[in-house]
């Protein structure tokens, strides 16, 4: 049983292919990979316990393959190679590598002393139902919703994606809804490492199943994921979320993205170890005056635009107001103000809401 592929071709798929694999030295899968080829393809499959990511590619070699191998032994030595092919094959329990020089691999074995036949999920998904989504609402959701993700696993519901008639993030003190609908029948929760996997697919369209069991697939030409949603969508407010995106604020203006960063991460430098990372913005008719908390930082940005002008002072962390611009997609940065409990950013058909702090001063 041999394989032989061109060394880049290898490397290029182990670079994705890792991506996947965990690596939890709790969770011994997870710190494995299945290299197989069959029907034309050479595929190379990892998991993180959650998730389980096939990446292929065409081969033209006459002969099957198939081993599991410890992964970060394989792909360290195989990043390293600089010969123009790379030969596998098994013997017993060894996996030989020929490249620059003879390389063997002790290959892992189960609790028989068997070597380990790696799980493969897909050959008992039976979709409930199938639909396309665009790679651009993929690209969307991580560059923008992913920012308002919680870390927190007090609420795990909140350290998915919520994704109804619309999609959501918020770890309860900032939030993002992006007004797009992906074609689920019923809402559900996504894991985050799901949806950061789909960033290896490459194609315009992605296909998506999902089962009768919180089972989910997405799958391009040469890249799969298959994995579960989330159990715990009832938990997500969505109604309570989804009436904060939405409430109306009564003044609006209109900064270059790059200068507003700029003066928040100067004003930040003066940001005490006592202040929370908190900030006052003051909306003046010549601009937003940011201040620190003990006033020996202030600086003013001139508006590109305003709409409905209202002088108006709050307290906000100015942290996580840099994470959500910093996700904002536009160079011009929509900024809503004017109520008690958040300003609100606008991109389109997104929208992002930062909670204000309490006023200490």
């Amino acid at each position: 049983m041999k394989l032989k592929v061109k060394t880049f071709v290898l490397q290029s798929l182990l670079t994705k292919a890792v991506k996947g694999a965990s690596m939890n030295k709790m969770i011994p899968l997870t710190n494995l990979m299945s290299i197989k080829v069959t029907d034309g393809k050479l595929m190379i499959t990892t998991t993180d316990a959650t998730n389980y990511l096939y990446v292929a590619v065409d081969y033209e070699g006459d002969e099957d393959f198939e081993v599991v191998v410890m992964a970060d032994i394989f792909v360290k030595l195989i990043s390293k190679l600089t010969s123009e092919y790379v030969e596998l094959s098994v013997t017993d329990d060894i996996l030989t590598v020929v490249g620059n020089g003879e390389y063997k691999i002790e290959l892992p074995l189960n609790e028989e002393g068997s070597r380990i036949s790696y799980p493969n999920p897909i050959a008992d998904f039976k979709p409930k139902y199938s639909f396309r989504i665009k790679r651009d609402d993929v690209q969307k959701i991580l560059m923008t919703a992913k920012a308002s993700l919680s870390t927190k696993t007090d609420a795990l519901c909140y350290t998915g994606y919520y994704i109804g008639d619309e999609i959501v993030t918020t770890d309860t003190e900032v939030m993002c809804g992006i007004s797009r609908k992906l074609g689920f029948t019923n809402p559900v929760l996504i894991f985050p490492s799901t949806v950061d996997l789909l960033d290896l697919m490459t194609d315009a369209e992605i296909d998506c199943s999902v089962d009768d069991n919180n089972g989910i697939l997405f799958k391009t030409g040469n890249c799969t994921v298959c994995g579960k949603v989330m159990d715990c969508v009832d938990d997500f407010q969505i109604d309570v979320i989804s009436e904060l995106l939405e409430q109306d604020f009564d003044s609006s203006c209109v900064f270059s993205k790059l200068e507003l960063l700029q003066v928040l991460d100067r004003v930040s430098l003066f940001v005490g170890a006592y202040d929370k990372n908190c900030v006052y913005l003051t909306f003046t008719e010549n601009g937003l005056l940011v201040q620190s908390k003990q006033t020996n930082s202030s600086e003013t940005l001139k508006y590109m635009s305003v709409s409905n002008f209202k002088s108006f002072t709050c307290c906000i962390d100015v942290e996580m107001l840099k994470t959500q611009i910093k996700a904002y997609t536009d160079d011009k940065v929509e900024m809503q103000y004017g109520r008690d409990n958040a300003i609100k950013l606008v991109d389109g058909d997104t929208v992002q809401i930062v909670c204000l702090q309490e006023d200490i001063r």
